[in-house]
């Protein structure tokens, strides 16, 4: 009779643990699953962040206030993400008109669409051509339609505008500190008087290098790079930057001021293009 009593009682002790311990279980599982869809959620939270930085630059076209990020590699960041897709556009463009022209360079065939595309590109690079297909200035369009290296673009324009943060570059979307002719300007309130404003940066990138391609001050930086064409060298912005002359009052000081820049930060403009 004790006997059964006993066991009676220790089955009900046992049936008691079992479900103490099943719940503390239970319990741990909600508590790790709960802990993890946060975590879900706010790494969603900060992707949803960076997705709506670079939606709110590419809608309005102007430059984002990148003081708000740290000084250092967020800001860098903050700032390439900004310029960088608006320098390979503009060398992709420019990369498919001069295919375009080496593939007609031997052509004797001109279609009349061919000719409207032509007169075009050479009034873009400041080429004068009277629209005879026999007499095409090949060796200027040549020098002229070329590419800027990538790195080189972004190194000046992180150089020229503290990487985003001047006020040249916050209020006119002047990233390379290019001055405007008074008969040019459009200063109007809030902007920097004396250089040249842009609506986006976009603008910015493209008449940089429309800057570097036509005007006659930079015409040695183009026979420099033509006669790398010529060597079948790449275009680099370690080969290239010190082809630049004119560009700064400070001379070759300037150039290996950028020098020393993109060395620095070479890794960094690398994982960004």
């Amino acid at each position: 009779m004790i006997s059964t009593r006993l066991r009676t009682i220790g089955a009900a002790i046992l049936i008691f643990f079992t479900y103490a311990v099943s719940g503390e279980v239970l319990a741990k599982q909600h508590t790790t699953s709960h802990t993890a869809q946060i975590k879900k959620t706010s790494g969603k939270h900060q992707a949803s962040s960076k997705k709506e930085y670079s939606r709110n630059s590419e809608i309005s076209g102007s430059l984002p206030d990148l003081r708000k990020y740290p000084s250092g590699t967020p800001r860098k960041k903050a700032f390439l993400r900004t310029v960088m897709p608006y320098i390979t556009s503009q060398n992709a463009v420019i990369t498919a008109e001069r295919n375009w022209l080496i593939s007609k360079q031997y052509d004797g065939r001109w279609s009349p669409s061919e000719r409207a595309r032509l007169k075009k590109i050479a009034q873009n690079y400041d080429v004068k051509w009277n629209g005879n297909t026999k007499r095409i200035p090949w060796n200027t369009l040549l020098e002229r339609v070329d590419i800027i290296p990538t790195s080189m673009v972004a190194t000046m324009a992180a150089a020229e505008s503290g990487w985003g943060t001047s006020k040249l570059a916050r209020s006119n979307n002047n990233l390379f500190g290019m001055k405007c002719a008074k008969s040019h300007c459009n200063s109007g309130t809030g902007k920097v008087k004396g250089y040249s404003h842009f609506d986006s940066v976009k603008e910015s990138v493209s008449a940089y290098v429309n800057n570097l391609n036509t005007h006659p001050a930079y015409s040695s930086f183009r026979k420099s790079r033509a006669q790398l064409r010529k060597a079948d060298q790449e275009l680099t912005a370690s080969n290239m930057i010190h082809k630049l002359r004119g560009y700064s009052t400070k001379g070759q000081s300037y150039n290996n001021y950028l020098f020393a820049m993109y060395q620095d930060n070479q890794r960094l403009l690398a994982a960004n293009m």
